[in-house]
């Protein structure tokens, strides 16, 4: 999937959630299709391929799943050649995403700060629609060093994860990863390196039962896990 097939497309109105008024669990995914992505590294295909694999098989999950597919409420973000809003909050039925491509650099800043200022609008919403909703879980995925600033959006959110306002769950992928990338945005949370594709079907396996029963701690108990 070219992440510029998506610059001109009208994704329609996603305001409102279209499966009745259950408690909702908005989850953010922040996915890195920069250009090193192309490559393997610790996987038995390239990055980015096992991205596409893990991210259909969850998208699969939640679409079958009678209660995930009420009540999660998912945006998606990539970052590569540009950063691109994949899909604003909306439950999965409304989600068709291609393939994803690998391409570019990787503006994390500028990523997470969209990734924000969605969590922002898409909660305003809920206040103004009386719609009960679940601390919501941020997840953040890149293979290497970010090529803008995030001096300020890293302390933003790690204020946030601080002040219980949302969960971030930010994974590292290949063996070369430096921690420290993502670790000024996570106070709380080691980042987890996915080393191998086993790791990824895990990562995506406890993501999606996270979407189905928020208070499933399996995600989290696994991040703290030694690697």
């Amino acid at each position: 999937m070219d992440n510029n097939f998506f610059e001109d497309l009208d994704f329609g109105d996603f305001s409102a959630p279209s499966s009745g008024s259950s408690r909702k669990v908005p989850i953010c995914l922040v996915l890195d299709c920069s250009g090193s992505m192309r490559y393997a590294d610790g996987t038995k295909l390239p990055k980015i391929d096992e991205l596409n694999l893990n991210i259909d098989a969850f998208l699969e999950y939640v679409r079958n799943d009678p209660k995930a597919s009420k009540i999660c409420d998912l945006c998606i973000i990539t970052m590569g050649d540009s950063v691109r809003i994949l899909s604003r909050y909306t439950t999965v039925d409304r989600i068709h995403l291609g393939h994803f491509a690998a391409g570019g650099g990787t503006p994390l800043g500028t990523a997470m700060q969209t990734a924000v200022d969605l969590l922002y609008e898409r909660r305003q919403y809920y206040r103004d629609n009386d719609i009960e909703h679940y601390k919501p879980i941020l997840m953040v995925m890149t293979d290497g060093e970010p090529t803008d600033d995030v001096s300020y959006i890293s302390r933003q959110v790690s204020d946030m994860v601080l002040n219980k306002e949302i969960k971030i769950f930010p994974v590292g992928i290949g063996v070369n990863f430096k921690q420290s990338t993502l670790k000024q945005f996570s106070p709380l949370l080691q980042p987890k390196l996915i080393r191998d594709s086993a790791a990824f079907d895990k990562l995506f396996k406890l993501l999606s039962a996270s979407s189905s029963n928020p208070n499933d701690d399996s995600l989290e108990k696994w991040f703290n896990e030694s690697f």
